[in-house]
């Protein structure tokens, strides 16, 4: 199923404009003029509008974790569109869902650039590899946020930061637990997911780059694992680390097994889980674990924070509360191509696209994307980010300092 969204008919919220016109992140728009008129022959770019494709799936068993990424888009091109588009043109956006399945995902990637001849391609999807070959191949600027290690592979494909890659990996988290005290880790992951496993491998090479040695790793079935038998395991190893790869629910079980088997944990440390909802369902359970982020995180309430959050109550105000994470993503996935846009000129083309996006290397979102992500060094994992404390009642995310956290370069080693 595919909707084109022309954002520039719908009404706007004329006090929330004149704040985003005055804060909002990441480049501002350019104002109508001639070269709106201009008669440009590449795909998607027609003299008053820019489409662009979306691939998410709305269905199928990765769908809750991609749910609010539309509705960050929708916000960020709003806010464009209010102040006049990029170089005159609208923007707008064909999507489609892949039903987290890479041969749909192929599918639908094909639909988008051969019959709705879009400009380019926004994934946020956990099988982006059914349609990566096919969309380097052609060319095709593809803007999203990294799930998996070809991220760091096509010079098409841009994102602003990389956990998965098949480089070594920084130190930062095992340096962090370090820090902490931690010296024996246990290291967690999904059976039969390829990402949890790469992650996982990525932790464990992580924590035994600081020092800390990786005494017992398993693989978690989502539906067949007892935490209890899990939590006696990491007792009998002496393990003061837990880490690794699972889901929020799957996490959350076992860290409640340690918990009730009183075991003492040093650092109990999660990629997934920065999201309010996860603090009122799980926030007790959970009271201590670290998280991790790679873009300043919403409690620091910085003014790119204040212009998201107009953004989306204008124009997409049915997220509530509109702090969501993923939202955020599909924010910065807008916005990074808003600045390829205007990069790429008054009459672009998808190489000039790639060409001129390619080139920057402190893109920072207006100041979400911290430290700036360098787009030259695309084949690095990212070595920086902010860690967050769970505080001990489970009702809200301390920042722990320095934020953010960095560790040696993956391809440097400074």
């Amino acid at each position: 199923m595919r909707h084109r969204i022309p954002f520039g008919r719908r009404p706007v919220m004329a006090v929330v404009a004149v704040v985003l016109a005055a804060s909002c992140g990441g480049g501002s728009g350019d104002a109508p003029s001639a070269s709106a008129n201009t008669n440009c022959s590449t795909p998607g770019i027609s003299p008053t509008a820019a489409n662009v494709g979306m691939i998410f799936p709305s269905s199928g068993p990765a769908a809750p974790q991609f749910a609010d990424f539309r509705a960050g888009v929708d916000a960020r091109f709003g806010v464009e569109n209010s102040k006049g588009g990029v170089h005159g043109r609208q923007l707008a956006y064909d999507w489609a869902d892949d039903g987290s399945n890479p041969a749909t995902n192929r599918a639908v990637a094909t639909g988008l650039i051969e019959r709705s001849q879009v400009f380019g391609v926004f994934e946020a999807s956990n099988v982006v590899s059914g349609s990566v070959d096919y969309l380097h191949t052609n060319g095709i600027p593809v803007i999203g946020f990294s799930a998996e290690t070809l991220w760091s592979k096509n010079d098409n494909m841009f994102t602003w930061s990389n956990y998965l890659t098949d480089g070594p990996a920084p130190t930062t988290w095992g340096t962090f637990a370090k820090n902490l005290g931690g010296k024996k880790a246990a290291v967690l992951r999904i059976a039969f997911s390829e990402a949890s496993a790469i992650f996982a491998q990525k932790m464990t090479e992580s924590m035994k780059a600081a020092g800390i040695d990786v005494v017992y790793t398993e693989q978690i079935s989502v539906t067949g694992t007892d935490p209890a038998a899990i939590a006696a395991r990491i007792k009998s190893y002496g393990v003061d680390v837990l880490t690794g790869a699972l889901t929020v629910d799957a996490f959350t079980n076992i860290t409640a097994a340690v918990n009730r088997a009183q075991i003492p944990i040093r650092v109990s440390m999660s990629p997934s889980g920065y999201d309010q909802a996860v603090l009122t369902k799980y926030g007790s359970q959970l009271a201590g674990t670290y998280v991790f982020v790679n873009v300043a995180p919403f409690e620091e309430n910085l003014p790119a924070h204040k212009a998201f959050i107009a953004g989306m109550t204008a124009y997409a105000p049915q997220l509530q509360p509109p702090t969501q994470s993923v939202a955020l993503s599909g924010w910065i996935t807008a916005d990074m191509f808003i600045r390829g846009l205007q990069a790429a000129g008054a009459c672009p083309t998808r190489q000039s696209f790639i060409n001129e996006l390619r080139q920057v290397r402190n893109y920072d979102a207006g100041g979400l994307v911290t430290p700036p992500a360098d787009m030259t060094k695309y084949q690095n994992a990212a070595p920086c980010y902010t860690f967050l404390r769970i505080n001990n009642k489970g009702t809200a995310f301390d920042v722990q300092q320095p934020a953010p956290f960095c560790g040696q370069s993956a391809a440097s080693g400074q």
